[in-house]
């Protein structure tokens, strides 16, 4: 029977394994007792430096080099992360101080926007009568109002500074949404205001000779006429006053006519006004002003006088509007 074909038992098989492992290790320890030595050759061949170490120091101190090299690894990541986690702390912190003004800030323009609400709705009462824009109101009651001192109170400051941050940007989402509703109110509101403004400015009104000065001598509306006599209808309203007493724009225009009629009005002035509006002033001594003069109300235009048809120091003063017949002067002269 051959040796390859000898059956050991188990534990002839572990005697002869630790038999093996003892040699293994009896090699290794005569190898780790190995010295091996080392030599300096400086310049000076006379001062040669020997010396010798083990396997086993050998081994030692790379094994503790490297033992070194790996805590100075671990310790410089450690110092280098905690250095840069404070920083970012450091910066959160100063990111909530300023989102935490802005939100002071979005408090105080909450505060001025309801005060702003309620004067367009003032506003817009005195110019329609109503408000137009009904239920406009700052929604602002779904906002959670947090106390300031909630956010440095809270254990995880990243969650603190979201929390702030949300905080913030919905409360200027709020005012932006409620700005947004005002503002086409409000537009409309001023737009109205300025047209009729712009036709308060342009209708005429006071007295053309200013106030107080002269007297209606002739109503408007009929009544016989003074030169030829008869009945006619008198278009104006006739101011006695001294000759040369002066006469003024009563509102701003463009002179669309400046001449004399012999037969009617003598020296005469019409004055164009916005919004269709146009004033007539006759039997001037007189005039100032000629076509196509701009002049503002209250601007000289001529003196009274007697010319055309006329039987005294006088001055006629006529109020039309579009192509429709003369108004009553005397609805404007009571303007103010």
């Amino acid at each position: 029977m051959s040796s390859s074909e000898i059956q050991l038992t188990f534990y002839e098989k572990r005697v002869l394994f630790f038999r093996k492992l003892k040699n293994k290790l009896l090699y290794l320890h005569k190898l780790g007792q190995t010295k091996i030595g080392f030599l300096f050759i400086p310049h000076n061949p006379e001062k040669i430096a020997k010396f010798e170490m083990t396997v086993y120091l050998i081994l030692f101190i790379l094994s503790m080099s490297s033992l070194l090299f790996v805590l100075s690894i671990g310790y410089a990541v450690s110092f280098f992360t905690s250095k840069d986690q404070d920083y970012i702390f450091e910066k959160g912190r100063q990111q909530r101080a300023v989102f935490l003004h802005h939100y002071m800030l979005a408090e105080q323009l909450k505060s001025s926007l309801t005060e702003l609400n309620l004067q367009v709705e003032d506003l817009s009462k005195a110019t329609w009568g109503k408000y137009t824009k009904e239920n406009l109101e700052l929604e602002t009651q779904g906002l959670v109002e947090p106390e300031v001192a909630a956010f440095f109170s809270q254990h995880d400051e990243m969650q603190s500074n979201m929390k702030v941050f949300q905080e913030t940007v919905d409360r200027f989402r709020e005012i932006h949404r409620s700005l947004g509703s005002l503002y086409p109110v409000f537009l409309n509101t001023t737009e109205y205001l300025e047209t009729r403004e712009a036709v308060v400015q342009a209708i005429p009104r006071g007295r053309p000779l200013g106030p107080g000065v002269g007297f209606i001598s002739s109503v408007y509306g009929r009544r016989e006429d003074p030169v030829k006599g008869g009945g006619e209808f008198h278009n104006g309203v006739d101011f006695a006053a001294p000759n040369g007493t002066p006469i003024y724009a009563s509102a701003p225009g463009v002179v669309a006519e400046a001449g004399y009629s012999e037969n009617s009005f003598g020296n005469y002035v019409r004055l164009n006004h916005e919004n269709g509006f146009s004033t007539f002033y006759a039997h001037c001594s007189a005039l100032k002003v000629k076509k196509g003069d701009k002049v503002k109300r209250g601007d000289l235009i001529g003196f009274v006088g007697s010319t055309g048809k006329s039987t005294g120091y006088h001055l006629h003063y006529e109020v039309h509007i579009g192509l429709d017949p003369p108004y009553n002067p005397q609805e404007f002269i009571n303007l103010k």
